[in-house]
């Protein structure tokens, strides 16, 4: 029994020994300390490429466009291209808004200085939205009266805006082109029903000594004035040069 204990005191010395002498290599101690280092290291490029990470997928959620956004770019283009863009337009497909969604992005893009060249111009029929960065308003105005078929206002209008703005009589023969293209007996039409309409009283009818209509505002000129510039710009100024 004695010897056996000794045996065991014995190995248990030499094992005590053995650790000892590798806690006493210096060795053994630079390469824990290299692991540490080198853990350390790992674990800061870990936490530094998860900040970048999230800093990305930040980037990229600013970077998509809201539905505001969605909707004046569309708008934008729309204008730029010469046409409106109808609320009818946003609830059909490819956007297929509901009304509810399409009430909350039209009231964002209304009250945000982001939007401010966006203008509504409500019709009878439908509303009308448009980029003043393309268009003008009384463009706007008369797109959207082209638009509803309502040919006495849109005449009205127009010639009102041209003895107001610049002055000068209105041509008639104006109401052809772009962006009207009304046919002539269109024309014909409405300018009898403007005679006798008592919201167009102030249209009247003149004309040049070589026979071109024109139609001025009495709110803005007299007839007089009106025969004048029209007959300037169709006989005089040529006669004149």
């Amino acid at each position: 029994m004695r010897e056996s204990i000794e045996e065991v005191t014995s190995v248990d010395e030499s094992a005590l020994d053995s650790l000892s002498a590798e806690s006493d290599n210096p060795q053994t101690e630079v390469v824990d300390n290299a692991k540490r280092r080198w853990i350390t290291v790992m674990g800061g490029k870990t936490g530094s490429l998860q900040q970048e990470v999230e800093s990305t997928q930040q980037q990229l959620a600013e970077q998509q466009d809201s539905p505001a956004d969605v909707v004046a770019d569309f708008i934008r283009q729309s204008s730029a291209m010469g046409a409106l863009v109808t609320r009818s337009m946003l609830l059909a497909p490819p956007y297929s808004m509901s009304e509810q969604d399409l009430t909350q992005v039209l009231e964002e893009i209304e009250h945000s200085e982001v939007f401010t060249d966006i203008m509504l111009n409500a019709g009878t029929q439908d509303d009308y939205y448009y980029s003043t960065r393309s268009i003008s308003v009384n463009y706007a105005n008369m797109c959207v009266l082209v638009v509803e078929k309502d040919i006495c206002r849109t005449i009205a209008q127009a010639v009102r805006f041209e003895c107001e703005t610049y002055p000068r009589p209105y041509k008639v023969a104006m109401l052809a082109q772009s962006p009207y293209f009304f046919e002539p007996q269109q024309i014909e039409a409405a300018l009898t029903s403007i005679d006798t309409h008592p919201d167009y009283a102030d249209i009247r009818p003149v004309a040049s000594s070589d026979g071109q209509a024109y139609l001025f505002s009495e709110r803005f000129m007299s007839y007089g004035k009106a025969y004048g510039l029209c007959e300037w710009l169709e006989v005089e100024q040529f006669q004149n040069p």
